[in-house]
Order: C-alpha cells, then sequence, then structure tokens
C-alpha cells in the first residue's frame, strides 16, 4: 500500500529532529574526537537531503509533479538512511557508549534520547514483529543505557560473570540493530536474541534485587485502604508531569494502576474477612507492600542519580510480584466467595462520624475542688517567689488541673507562661519555650545569643512583673536549677507552678514550696466522672448505671482513661448493646494491661481514615502543642485526607480533627475566634501510645539521640518510611543515615543549618513528600538542593532567606510552602505562576511578587491558591492583577510597602472584590503610622473595596481615622473584625448610626482610643468583646447591655474605669435575667 507523501514528509522531519537532538548530545557529551567527527559529517549529509526535501513539499506540495518526484525519492531516503543503516546505526550506538562521563543530572536527557533511537529502528518493523515490539524496546534501551552507565556490581565481578560483561552486551546490541536493519533471517535470530537480553536482565536483577531487600522495606501497616486511595488518585499527575522524562515507564505504569484499582475493590470485599481467616490476612499485607513498593519505584524514576536500566528491572520486579498476589486474589475469591457476599457485609464506615465538637471542652469536667484549692496556694498573701508543686502518678490529671489553674481569669498575673520539661530536656529549649510563651519576639535573636544571654533576656522580661510560670512534667531538680537565676524574686507574689510524679522535687529548691497531691478516683467518684462527661447534669438508666461501673474499673481511678472511654461511649450513649460491647473487650483484655487496655480498645475502634491521623501525633514531642493548621496540612501531604467532590480537604481534615477530639483523644489547647480549632495536643499517655503504636505499625520512627549510635547501623532501620528527629541535627548528620525509603522527614529539634550539610543531606533523601525543617535556622540563601527533591508536597524552612530560586518551580507535586524569613522581605521568582499544585504559601514576613512574563492570564498556572501569607503589595493597577490571578483564595495576609509617593498619594487600597471566595484578610503596613496618617489627613479616604463574602478582618498599624470606619459596615457577612496596633488612630470613636449586623467577636488592641460612643444597639449579635491594651479608654458604651447573644468580656491591662463599666454591662443583664455573660480581667 503506498504511503502518501505528507506521512513520509511527517516522518522524516522526526528524523530530522532526532538529528538534531543527536547532534546535541553528542557535541555535549561524546568523549571521543574521532567518532564525534565521523557523526557529524554522516548525519550533516543526510539532514542536509532531508530539510531539502521537508522544504520542497511545504513551498509547492499541492504540485502534482513535485509530489510524484518527492515520492520517488522519499521512500528510498527513509528506509536507507539514518538510522536504519546498519553502519550509521552502530555509529550512533559508539557515539552513546562514549559518553562516560555522564553526570547524573544528564540521565535524563540520556534516556530520552536512547529511547528516541530505538522508536526509529522499531518504525518500521514488520506486522509479524508487533507482537515482540514492547520487548524490544524495552531490551534495547536496557541494554544500551547499561553499556554507557554499566552496573558497578557487574564490573567488579566481571570475571564471574558470562552475560553482562560488557564486550557480551555491546555484541548483544549490535546484533540486535542489525536485525532491526535488515530483513534477512529475523525469524530465525529474534527468538534467541531476547532470551539473550533476558538472560542479561536476570544476572543484574540477581546482584541488584535481593528477594530480602523488599522485606527490608517496613511498610506501614495502618491506613492500607487510604494509601491506595491517594496512590491511585494521583496516578494522573505522574503520567502528564513525568512519563515524559521515562521513555519505557508509561505503560508499564498504566498496568499497575489498572491492577492497583482491581485489589483496592478487593480490600472492600475483605475489609471483615481479615480479621476472621490468617490466609486473608496475608493477601491484605501483600497488598498493601505491594502499593507502597509500586510508588516507591514510580518516585524514583525521576530520581536522576538512578539509572535508567536498573529502574526497568524495577518494573518488571513490581509486575511480577502484581502477577503473584492476582493468582492469590483470584483464588481468595473463589474460596470464600468473595463479591457475590459483598452486599451482605457490613463494613466500617470509611468517614468518621460528624459529631459538633463542643466549645466549651476547654472547661474541665470535675478537679473544681482541687482547682480551688490550687487557686487558694496561688494567692496567698506572701509576696515572696514561692513554687506550687502538683503531684500524682501518669494520667492522674495534672496537666489538666494545672492548665484549668492556669486559665482561670480570678488570679492575677502581669506575665503568664507555659513549658513542658519532661526526661530529655536542654536548657536553651526551656529559656526558649518561656520567652515564646511570655510573648517575647525571640525569633530574630535565639541564634545570636547563647544560654547566658538567653537566661538574660527571660529575667528582663519577668523583672518587676508578677508571674505566673507552669513547668509541666518536671521530673528532677536540675531542670529547675538550670533556669532558677532567670525567675526574679522582686517581692510581688510571683508564683511557680510544678506538675510531676516525683512528691520529693520541692524539697529540693531554696524557696517556700507547697505540695498538692492528686490522687486517682475512688469507683464511686470514677463513675460520677464518667457519667457527667457523658450526660452532663442529667441521669442514666439504671442498666446503664451498673454497665457503666464495670467499665470504669477497668480505668483504675485514672481521668484520662475514664475521659478516652466516655469519647467511646459517646458514640452511642443511650445503647445498652454497645455498652455491654465496650464492657466485654475491656474485660477479655490481658488484665496485666491495666488502664492502657482502654486506649487500646479506643484505638480498635477508630475507623481507618482517623488511625493514621491519631498516630502522627506521635512524631511531635510529649507535651509539644500543636498548631492545628499545620497538622492539617501535613495530613494532607501524607495523603491521610479521603477527598471527596462535596468538600475541600480542609473541610474533611478539620472534621477528622474534631472527631479525634470528641473521642477524648486529643485535647484543645486553643481556639480562633470565630470557634475553631488553633492549636491542640495530646495527654502524655496517649503521646506514649502513638509513639509505640506507630512504631509497632512501622507508621513513623522517632529518632532519640541515645539511638543514633547504633539503630543505624540496623538494616531495619533503613527501610522506615517517615523518621522524626528529636535530637541534635549536627548528631543525626554524624551519623550518616541511609534512608532511600523515608517519604516524611520531620526535624523537631531546634538547631543551626551548617552550609556543609546541604549536599549530603538532601541527597540521601530523595523521595520525600513532607520535609519539615521549621526549626532549624539556615544561615545560608534557599538551599537548591532542595529543588531536586521533586516529590515534595509539603515544605517548611526557617533562616535568613532573602530570596527563592526560579528553579522553585521545579516541585511541581508541592502544595504547601512555609517560609519562616528572617528578613523582612523575600524575593520570589516569576516561575511561581506556574506552580498549579501550590495551594497554601506562608511568609512569615512579606513575599514580594511580580508580573513577570505571565502577564497574560491564562499563561498563569497558580489557580488552586487558598492561602497566601503574607504577600507585599503597593500601589497601582500592578497590585490588582497580581491578586486577581489568586481567584480562588480564602485567606489573604497581605503588607503595604513603603512608597516615595506616600506623602502625595497616601495609601489606595486595591480593589478585591475579584476574590470572591476570600473570607480572611489581614492587612498592614510596614510604614510608620504616623505618617500613614498624615496622608489620610490629606486625602479624603475613598473606603475599603472589599469581597462581599469576607467573615474576618484584621487591619493594624494603618493609622486610619475612625471615620473610615463607617465603610466596613458594609460586609454584610462580617464576623470578626480585630484592629491592632494603631490600626486607627484618633481619640474618639464616635460609631453614630453605624451598625455591624452579624459581627459576632470584636477586638481592640494597641489603640490610642479615649472616648467610645456607640447608638442604642452598634452589635446586635456580638458573642465577645476583646480589649487589650487600651491604655487610655475611659469606658465601654453602656449600650452593650442590651446585646442579647453577649457571652464575654476580655480586658487584658486597661485601666479601672473600663473594668467598672464592664462589671455595670454584667450587672444590667444579670437584672434581665438569663445571664450568658462573662467578664474576664487579667492585668
Amino acid at each position: 500500500m503506498t504511503v502518501p507523501v505528507k506521512i513520509q514528509i511527517q516522518s522524516l522531519e522526526e528524523k530530522l529532529r532526532f538529528s538534531r537532538n543527536s547532534v546535541d548530545f553528542a557535541v555535549k557529551y561524546c568523549n571521543s574526537y574521532d567518532k564525534l567527527e565521523d557523526f557529524l559529517t554522516t548525519i550533516q549529509t543526510w539532514s542536509n537531503n532531508a530539510a531539502c526535501m521537508s522544504l520542497l513539499y511545504w513551498i509547492d506540495g499541492l504540485n502534482e509533479n513535485m509530489v510524484s518526484q518527492l515520492d520517488a525519492m522519499l521512500s528510498d531516503m527513509i528506509s536507507k538512511n539514518m538510522p536504519y543503516d546498519p553502519l550509521d546505526a552502530k555509529m550512533y550506538l559508539g557515539i552513546v557508549k562514549a559518553s562516560k562521563s555522564l553526570l547524573p543530572s544528564d540521565t535524563l536527557e540520556m534516556g530520552k534520547t536512547v529511547a528516541s533511537f530505538v522508536e526509529l529502528l522499531l518504525e518500521n518493523l514488520a506486522l509479524s514483529f508487533k507482537d515482540h515490539c514492547e520487548m524490544l524496546r524495552e531490551g534495547l534501551i536496557f541494554l544500551i543505557t547499561s553499556l554507557v552507565d554499566p552496573p558497578k556490581e557487574c564490573k567488579r565481578k566481571g570475571g564471574n560473570l558470562s552475560w553482562t560483561k560488557v564486550d557480551n552486551v555491546n555484541s548483544l546490541v549490535e546484533s540486535l540493530i542489525c536485525l532491526l536493519c535488515t530483513s534477512k533471517e529475523r525469524d530465525l535470530l529474534l527468538s534467541d536474541l531476547l532470551e539473550k537480553i533476558e538472560r542479561v536482565k536476570a544476572e543484574v536483577r540477581e546482584l541488584y534485587l535481593d528477594p530480602s531487600n523488599s522485606s527490608e522495606y517496613n511498610f506501614p501497616k495502618t491506613n492500607g485502604m487510604g494509601f491506595i486511595d491517594f496512590l491511585t488518585g494521583h496516578f494522573t499527575d505522574f503520567m502528564e508531569c513525568e512519563a515524559s522524562f521515562i521513555p519505557f515507564a508509561k505503560d508499564k505504569v498504566m498496568m499497575l494502576h489498572s491492577e492497583l484499582l482491581y485489589f483496592r475493590s478487593f480490600l472492600d470485599d475483605i475489609i471483615n474477612l481479615q480479621n476472621e481467616h490468617e490466609e486473608v490476612k496475608t493477601v491484605w499485607t501483600q497488598i498493601i507492600s505491594v502499593a507502597y513498593q509500586v510508588e516507591n519505584i514510580i518516585n524514583s524514576c525521576s530520581i536522576v542519580d538512578v539509572p535508567i536500566w536498573y529502574n526497568i528491572i524495577r518494573f518488571n520486579c513490581a509486575l511480577e510480584e502484581v502477577k503473584a498476589v492476582r493468582t492469590e486474589v483470584m483464588r481468595m475469591k473463589q474460596k470464600y466467595n468473595i463479591g457475590k457476599r459483598n452486599a451482605e457485609i457490613n463494613t466500617k464506615p470509611v468517614h468518621p462520624s460528624r459529631v459538633k465538637t463542643s466549645k466549651v471542652d476547654e472547661d474541665v469536667v470535675g478537679f473544681r475542688d482541687e482547682a480551688n484549692a490550687i487557686i487558694e496556694l496561688l494567692n496567698r498573701p506572701s509576696k515572696k517567689l514561692e513554687i506550687v508543686s502538683i503531684i500524682g502518678m501518669p494520667g492522674v490529671g495534672k496537666t489538666t488541673l494545672a492548665k484549668k489553674v492556669y486559665d482561670d481569669p480570678s488570679i492575677a498575673f502581669h506575665k503568664r507562661a507555659w513549658c513542658f520539661v519532661s526526661q530529655v530536656y536542654t536548657t536553651r529549649d526551656l529559656l526558649l519555650g518561656i520567652l515564646k510563651s511570655v510573648g517575647e519576639g525571640i525569633q530574630e535573636v535565639e541564634f545570636s545569643k547563647d544560654d547566658q544571654d538567653l537566661a538574660a533576656l527571660l529575667q528582663k522580661c519577668l523583672r518587676r512583673n508578677k508571674y505566673l510560670v507552669v513547668m509541666d512534667n518536671i521530673w528532677d531538680f536540675e531542670a529547675w536549677n538550670a533556669v532558677r537565676l532567670s525567675f526574679p524574686d522582686d517581692g510581688i507574689g510571683s508564683r511557680v507552678i510544678f506538675t510531676t510524679q516525683n512528691c520529693n522535687l520541692s524539697l529540693d529548691t531554696e524557696l517556700r514550696s507547697h505540695s498538692y497531691q492528686l490522687s486517682p478516683l475512688a469507683e464511686e467518684k470514677s463513675w460520677d466522672f464518667l457519667r457527667e462527661k457523658l450526660f452532663h447534669k442529667g441521669g442514666c438508666s439504671q442498666e446503664l448505671s451498673k454497665i457503666g461501673k464495670q467499665i470504669v474499673r477497668y480505668c483504675e481511678g485514672l481521668p484520662l482513661a475514664i475521659t478516652v472511654i466516655a469519647g467511646l461511649l459517646a458514640k452511642e450513649k443511650e445503647n445498652v448493646k454497645w455498652w455491654k460491647q465496650v464492657e466485654k473487650s475491656l474485660r477479655s483484655n490481658d488484665t496485666s494491661e491495666g488502664y492502657m487496655g482502654t486506649l487500646e480498645l479506643s484505638f480498635i475502634h477508630l475507623t481507618d481514615t482517623l488511625k493514621p491521623c491519631f498516630l502522627y501525633f506521635g512524631a511531635f514531642q510529649k507535651g509539644e502543642v500543636i498548631s492545628a493548621r499545620k497538622l492539617i496540612l501535613l495530613w494532607s501531604a501524607e495523603g491521610f485526607i479521603k477527598r471527596t467532590e462535596m468538600k475541600s480537604f480542609i473541610v474533611v481534615a478539620k472534621e477528622y480533627l474534631n472527631e479525634l477530639i470528641n473521642l477524648s483523644l486529643v485535647i484543645v489547647y486553643e481556639r480562633c475566634s470565630n470557634g475553631g480549632i488553633k492549636a491542640c495536643r495530646v495527654h502524655d499517655l496517649l503521646h506514649n501510645f502513638c509513639s509505640e503504636k506507630a512504631k509497632e505499625e512501622n507508621f513513623l520512627h522517632v529518632v532519640e539521640r541515645s539511638e543514633i549510635s547504633h539503630n543505624f547501623l540496623n538494616p531495619k532501620m533503613h527501610g522506615y518510611c517517615r523518621l522524626c528527629i528529636h535530637t541534635e541535627l549536627e548528631t543525626f548528620m554524624s551519623s550518616e543515615p541511609p534512608c532511600p525509603h523515608v517519604c516524611s522527614l520531620l526535624y523537631l529539634g531546634t538547631s543551626r543549618w551548617d552550609q556543609s550539610y546541604s549536599s549530603h543531606f538532601f541527597n540521601n533523601f530523595k523521595i520525600l513528600k513532607v520535609l519539615n525543617l521549621d526549626r532549624v535556622c539556615l544561615d545560608c540563601s534557599f538551599p537548591e538542593e532542595i529543588i531536586s527533591i521533586v516529590h515534595l508536597r509539603y515544605l517548611a524552612i526557617w533562616g535568613y532567606i532573602t530570596s527563592v530560586p526560579a528553579s522553585l518551580a521545579n516541585l511541581w507535586k508541592l502544595e504547601t510552602l512555609i517560609i519562616k524569613g528572617m528578613e523582612y522581605f523575600i524575593h520570589f521568582p516569576d516561575t511561581i505562576w506556574k506552580m498549579k499544585s501550590l495551594k497554601h504559601v506562608d511568609v512569615s514576613e512579606a513575599a514580594v511578587l511580580s508580573l513577570g512574563d505571565y502577564e497574560d492570564e491564562e499563561s498563569c498556572q497558580l489557580s488552586n491558591i487558598e492561602t497566601f501569607a503574607s504577600v507585599s503589595i503597593s500601589h497601582g493597577g500592578d497590585t490588582e492583577k497580581l491578586l486577581g490571578r489568586l481567584s480562588r483564595l480564602q485567606k489573604l495576609r497581605c503588607v503595604f510597602r513603603d512608597s516615595k509617593d506616600y506623602r502625595k498619594k497616601g495609601i489606595q487600597f486595591p480593589a478585591l472584590t475579584s476574590l470572591k471566595d476570600l473570607e480572611s484578610l489581614k492587612v498592614s503596613t510596614n510604614g510608620s503610622h504616623e505618617q500613614v496618617f498624615y496622608c489620610w489627613m490629606r486625602i479624603q479616604f475613598k473606603g475599603f473595596n472589599f469581597p462581599s463574602k469576607l467573615k474576618k478582618l484584621t487591619l493594624y498599624k494603618l493609622g486610619l481615622p475612625w471615620r473610615a470606619m463607617s465603610t466596613l459596615r458594609e460586609l454584610c457577612n462580617l464576623e470578626v473584625l480585630k484592629l491592632r496596633q494603631q490600626a486607627f488612630l484618633g481619640k474618639t470613636w464616635d460609631m453614630e448610626d453605624e451598625e455591624f449586623e452579624n459581627l459576632k467577636l470584636l477586638e481592640l488592641s494597641n489603640l490610642d482610643i479615649v472616648h467610645w460612643k456607640a447608638g442604642s444597639n452598634p452589635f446586635p449579635r456580638l458573642e465577645r468583646l476583646v480589649i487589650r491594651d487600651c491604655y487610655e479608654l475611659e469606658e465601654i458604651p453602656l449600650s452593650f447591655a442590651d446585646i442579647y447573644h453577649f457571652e464575654k468580656i476580655q480586658l487584658q491591662r486597661c485601666n479601672r474605669e473600663v473594668e467598672n463599666s464592664a462589671m455595670q454591662i454584667l450587672k444590667a443583664q444579670q437584672e434581665m435575667g438569663d445571664v450568658k455573660l462573662e467578664v474576664h480581667v487579667f492585668h
């Protein structure tokens, strides 16, 4: 059949492109001048002729005579010339083999060049050979790349090997080329050559892929189904963004994807059977193991220093293992009639139950008498510094009691601080923890000062202030002695609280001390505690009471164990059958486990989606308060959040966290202004449980200082999926950890980064998805080596970073970027607009962006970003264009830069109405507020142009006149308004007829306001009013007494007149009856 000229021309042009790329490759990499010169001469002649034919066709392709002449020449030229002539093909092979000095970064380019060469060789393969085409393609790529980059083991053991000697491989490649370039004896030679290829592969596989190696990969046993969902859900991303770099992998990836989807449906069918039949459980484990191996293989394909021939072998091994597992799956389906009985199986729910988290969970049930006793000790008339020790066994409620007292507004202290000590601590961490807790901005100085300087800074901060410091979980006198000199005794009634298991601790101090022994609850009190947790002041049936009293016996009087069991029972708190089931499970546990059995039972009953989220708390340090937002972003990057079309992953993740709180496994430490979770923690015993269970399940491994010396010598250590480093970075680096399977690395110590670490450190962790270095101070610029970790989804770093390299866009999977800068501005490259996966950017100071070369909005791919904090903006239309690109923003923090034309134009707020999804906005300026205020006096204020969906607005350091407030009342959805640090200037705020109809929280902080005038009901739905450091304010408008929903007034460092007006409002509400309002005063 005659091939049309147009098709032949297209084939010719494809070969021209190959020729061009071949020349580029040869010039760049070939070491042999003679071979290069011969190659260039040959290819130049052919390319000139081919280019002329292509040009003639496109100039006069409609002329029948010209087409006829071209048709006569084309067929002969295409079939007899480059690369179909055996001599030319061998010449090209010689060029590739002469490229011996390839760097790891050149591997992919070499692979693409080899793949193009092989594709052309196979292009005209006879139909009778099409069945062997894939085997030939893979075999040739494998052999040629192994010639360029020979396996080191083969070179060392060449005398003992037969098929992988370089000469043998070279001879085999040349034989294959001759076979493809000629038509003689193809049928006779093909099967023999394919067999030889398989022998070479088998020899390499025997050397490099010891079957025992797969067992060294300690894949996590938790969340297997969730992991497969995450992996299969991201196959499309891999195919789109990486398959072009891996010429042999596309078809194999598609096959593996199909098999994993098949296995995933099978797991749904056997979710209950795995606990009934050991062989079914074994197949379950094999499937999860294969899935983790597949991910590791796919990820390694894009790592430039992994040889291509090695990845080919690994893919083949994975496919063979998948085939073996499929055979077992088919046998199980037939043996247990799986699939047909699927409808009869009641599986556990995939999603956790959606129970609204109580906003009063911080109001601890119980401990009322105990808290009053501690408060009485704190309020003793003595003006000397004293210590109050809360003593008790683990889980008895020491920290809970201390927190209840710490938050009590009835105790008056100027400064409060909380630090967690534990058995493993450093003086530096204790000092930094207390400094941060009292609100000192120490990030800029903590690495420029030694421990003595930090101790002096803390002493200066506390001097002449009545302070309360809680040292939680302190074990011995040495921890107190390490920081004692930083606690001044100024004779004003300061106090320190210890929570400890050591009853003799307070006796070792020279200060006056008081002890409070917290004992386990008696059985009757234990039941009262459980009943109150579940039913509050209500009662329950006699049958539930009987079962409940049996249940609390297993809790051994520990409030923690009772609280956890209450969370489990709360799922169906009126269901007698459920209570009996819980009691039976506790009874059947080994009695030696004691209260730990209650924790184990609660974990067993967690849904598969919640288990990894809970175990992840074991990654953090004991007692650590964790940002809820950071935790949620980490969960997402790890793939724990099951994505749905109806809800964003943030919403789903918050539901997961709320469910863990409802189950009493996680403690709310701090809430946001809108009632959401801002920070959380887990109890020490639950942390111990998480750590041990996570290790048992191969979920994560925590590296302490004591483990460095010997554990990294253990081969099993190399197979962990997640590492959490709690030791000094220098100590960890000195161990030279080989971690080929680690996909998450969280460094949670406090350390300084040495420039010499970069190359060695990042080379050891090439397939990371999560890299958290936000506690390691980088003295250097942004480490370029990070860019080679192309699978990163979460990156957090900290240091003296002034700019981010353009190569950041190579991190095409990156979803979360956190940079804690030490400089005020961090300049971002224009390439950030290409990062379509990026969703959350958090820069502690301000990111400087520009429109760059992406002024056309269609070329901008940064369209999925939901959070940007902070971005530096200035005046003019470019700012509106820049922010307009971030059309899906839900949360924005922005900083106005100083401008030369401030005095002429003032601050002109850009129009943000294009940000239709924006719900949270923070606006500040880095200019002096006096200058800004001066500008506003000269230029008539034109108002804010904020999106109508805005729910939360924070303004600070703007120096606006109070009349500007009138434009904010138009935001009908606004629920939270915070005015901080001279956001507004002026002695009088006269609200006149202003009304904020949906505002629930109003905060005034560090303002120079004196008079506050308001109408009859300016905030009809206000729930909370917070006033801090407004020293000149005379009173709160008494019309606030008319607010029906008013719940709390919180005053900090305000004058007596403001406190009196707050009490008048409270009194007025009390006279109306049914009072919800509380007044909290902190001095």
